[in-house]
């Protein structure tokens, strides 16, 4: 489940404010998804969390429209956890056991949250403030994950959430300080720290330019991704710091055909070994598409899965807990999320899911919790424009989504959810959460009758999309406890 048990798939990469035809990004590893008067049903605070929603007796409403916020079905979502979610740029909590809607402490400003994730056993909530044209440097910001004692941590410069451990509550970043010298890449964080809840943080390895960072699936070890005029992939123990090299380019070196190839960590799975992107040297982010290649012991041969997107906007690649991998693959659509896509599972030998028509793509592949079913949307092929916000809302309202039975080899529709996208299992595999429409929507089961839960996720539903990408994962993040 996003947001929640195992590792951190929901933990983006790098921190994302996206903006409309945002320009090329430079590889640059790491960096970069007012109140108003209420009445009897809530109360504003100066401090703390500044909006809560609450009633006499302890019963939810059944739709809480907050003023100048979001529209939330706090009934709706009773006995289904905690769901944090960003709208109208600030960050909101809704607890279904309690049936209470608040909102989150900030850095005051224009600083807007993004990328919330919850900690393995749900008692933690980790965010990133981030300044929406880059001219201010991030901040980390920890809470429980009831909202309360929510602060910034000290000392940690313009991170970047890798994400928590899949065994503890230990929460792994990317910082600075940042290296701006020359020879490029620049502008990359180049430190990796440990933080714990009570914010204090050590720094486990240090690089030139740290490109990337995943936790094993045992949450023993991290491995790291770090550049200089080559690059390395390494491993470092937690608990020792020791440090294992799987591999490693010089500069007259090519991976891939690519000469000073610049590698980012993508994904530590079980039976694979380590997933990495790999870049030309110099070359802008490879916006087009990335080869995904794993190297599955040190110094081991990398082995190429495909070519994905890589910008860490979208979810490109998803890992079962027995190591299935499955990825949206490049044929020819470029940066486009909506042409040439195509979902392939590698077991370890990859393999089209959906043998989806030319009028076709396939995207948005996310595991069951017990690894067996492999959810996944299908829409059309998109192969000319316009970028415009009414075209972008129609490709993502009319996808389908399918389900993948890996035991059985069987695929089965799943109706109630048609127009889905950004899916999130819940932990007994019976509920999906997902959005649809700039919305929250919650599938108790799946042959059920879905309900919208909160919206809009972006203000005045003016989705910031690059290429019909959009940041839909760094909106929110779900967790059962």
């Amino acid at each position: 489940m996003r947001g929640s048990s195992g590792p951190a798939k929901r933990a983006p990469r790098r921190s994302i404010v996206p903006t409309v035809e945002a320009p090329f990004r430079a590889a640059t590893a790491l960096r970069p998804r007012r109140r108003s008067a209420v009445a009897l049903i809530g109360v504003v605070l100066v401090a703390g969390a500044a909006y809560v929603v609450g009633h006499r007796g302890g019963s939810a409403p059944s739709l809480e429209r907050v003023p100048g916020g979001p529209v939330v079905h706090v009934s709706a979502f009773a006995h289904h956890g905690r769901l944090a979610f960003v709208s109208h740029g600030r960050l909101w909590l809704l607890d279904g056991s309690k049936g209470k809607l608040l909102q989150l402490s900030g850095p005051s400003g224009t600083f807007v949250p993004q990328s919330p994730t919850f900690s393995v056993d749900g008692t933690w909530l980790a965010y990133l403030e981030a300044s929406p044209n880059g001219s201010t440097p991030s901040q980390l910001w920890l809470a429980r994950a009831d909202g309360s004692d929510a602060r910034a941590v000290r000392g940690i410069a313009d991170p970047v959430l890798v994400g928590w451990s899949p065994r503890s509550d230990l929460l792994a970043v990317a910082a600075g300080p940042e290296r701006r010298t020359q020879p490029c890449p620049c502008f990359s964080q180049t430190t990796i720290r440990l933080v714990s809840p009570d914010g204090s943080s050590r720094v486990l390895m240090h690089g030139p330019w740290v490109y990337g960072a995943a936790w094993s699936p045992d949450g023993t070890e991290l491995a790291v991704a770090a550049n200089n005029r080559g690059g390395t992939l390494a491993t470092y123990s937690i608990d020792t710091g020791a440090r294992t090299v799987w591999l490693s380019t010089g500069p007259h070196d090519r991976l891939n055909g690519m000469p000073e190839a610049i590698v980012e960590a993508a994904g530590w799975w079980n039976r694979q070994g380590i997933g990495f992107w790999a870049f030309g040297y110099g070359s802008i982010h490879n916006n087009d598409a990335t080869p995904l290649d794993v190297v599955a012991a040190p110094g081991a041969r990398p082995r190429p899965l495909g070519q994905t997107l890589s910008d860490g906007t979208t979810d490109a690649v998803a890992a079962s807990p027995r190591g299935d991998v499955a990825l949206v693959t490049d044929h020819g659509g470029g940066r486009a999320i909506w042409q040439d896509k195509r979902v392939d599972l590698c077991t370890p030998a990859c393999r089209p899911v959906l043998r989806t028509p030319a009028s076709k793509v396939s995207v948005d592949p996310v595991w069951s919790p017990d690894g067996r079913t492999l959810a996944f949307a299908e829409a059309p092929n998109v192969l000319v424009g316009p970028w415009s916000q009414r075209t972008v809302a129609a490709w993502y309202a009319a996808h389908t989504i399918w389900l993948d039975d890996t035991a059985t080899g069987t695929l089965h529709k799943v109706p109630a959810a048609h127009g889905a996208t950004s899916l999130t299992w819940s932990p007994d595999g019976k509920s999906l959460l997902y959005v649809r429409d700039d919305a929250l929507w919650l599938l108790p089961n799946l042959t059920g009758k879905p309900v919208e839960i909160a919206s809009p996720l972006f203000a005045q539903r003016s989705w910031p999309q690059y290429y019909a990408q959009i940041a839909w994962s760094a909106q929110f993040a779900w967790s059962a406890q």
